[in-house]
């Protein structure tokens, strides 16, 4: 008795590739937009970075004693320009003449692990995992929330576009008509250790920084079209 052959035939394997075809179509964009959006991603990383130093600094008694209630020169948080003796980098030797900002930035830098050999802070800098920092904009003050300071961050350093909101940057308005594809942020921080993301076009920044599925790049409004 002669056995069958089972082979496909050429009709049964373009029906099988036309299956495949399909399939394809359909799952590759769904797999793309799962892929993590990088930006994002680091967005992510910078903001709870920032968050974590800055809640360590406020409440770290040995160079932010509370002075909330001091009957003379009471103080609010950061806006405290004093050397104590047990502060690391800020000892006794810097008096109540000292800047508050100054003082801020060194600690903040330290705890970064990129403060400068000589000891003494930069308005700018960069972090090994590739990230541009500036600081701007200090005014800490006893009142309020203790005044503020301004750190923005370009999470690909100075890899394209350098946009974060539409008036930033460059001599001409290559920001000014971008709605994605975002790679910078800026972080109000607070005498008190309040952290607020401002000037943020479409709230990318505050998006990424969500625990929730805008890690990825599906539906996020950082992505390029």
């Amino acid at each position: 008795m002669m056995k069958s052959n089972k082979a496909f035939t050429l009709t049964e394997l373009l029906v099988a590739l036309g299956v495949i075809a399909i399939l394809c179509a359909i799952l590759l964009p769904v797999i793309f937009n799962m892929m993590p959006n990088q930006n994002t991603i680091m967005a992510k990383r910078a903001y709870y970075s920032v968050q974590s130093v800055v809640s360590d600094l406020i409440n770290d008694e040995s160079c932010y004693p509370d002075k909330t209630s001091a009957i003379t020169n009471p103080r609010i948080g950061f806006d405290d320009p004093a050397g104590t003796v047990n502060c690391h980098l800020w000892n006794e030797t810097h008096t109540e003449t000292a800047n508050a900002a100054t003082k801020f930035k060194t600690l903040f830098e330290d705890k970064l692990g990129v403060l400068p050999a000589s000891g003494t802070a930069t308005d700018t800098f960069s972090t090994t995992d590739g990230m541009d920092w500036a600081f701007s904009a200090a005014n800490f003050t006893s009142s309020g929330k203790g005044g503020s300071i301004m750190l923005t961050v370009d999470v690909n350093g100075k890899n394209d576009p350098n946009c974060g909101f539409a008036t930033e940057l460059g001599s001409g308005n290559e920001c000014a008509d971008k709605t994605n594809g975002f790679d910078r942020f800026q972080m109000q921080i607070y005498g008190n250790g309040q952290i607020d993301i401002v000037n943020d076009t479409n709230d990318w920044a505050k998006n990424a920084v969500k625990v929730n599925r805008n890690i990825t790049s599906e539906k996020n409004s950082n992505d390029e079209d």
